[in-house]
């Protein structure tokens, strides 16, 4: 029984991965947990990544009901929908763990460890 429950957690984690994985997701999860925001503001936000690759990520996170999408006036703005607001813990929790992460990184001074910006 302890196998099974232990292959439904994991099943859970790679779901979670899965949604809010890869370089943007998370990120523009993190960036609607301010405020609604346009699209180029989004853009503004996460500075190197396509406006290509935005659109395919909305979308994506639209799919699966974290985000919503709302015109007004012919603009778009992009929020966090209700489903999408449950995240704000885990993405806080994220935060920290990195800021801890980083902090630890920088201290070993090893410079064959990498960071998703290459900046520190």
């Amino acid at each position: 029984m302890k196998n099974k429950q232990k292959q439904l957690q994991l099943r859970d984690v790679n779901d979670v991965i899965y949604i809010i994985g890869g370089r943007w997701k998370s990120a523009i999860l993190a960036s609607l947990c301010d405020k609604e925001k346009r699209f180029n503001e989004l853009q503004r936000d996460l500075q190197h990544i396509t406006a290509r690759t935005l659109i395919r990520e909305l979308k994506f996170l639209e799919q699966n009901l974290l985000i919503t999408k709302k015109e007004c006036d012919n603009t778009s703005y992009y929020m966090l929908s209700e489903h999408g607001k449950s995240l704000e813990s885990l993405i806080e929790s994220i935060v920290a763990w990195g800021q801890k992460h980083r902090k630890i990184i920088i201290e070993q001074k090893d410079d064959t460890l990498i960071f998703a910006d290459s900046e520190f």
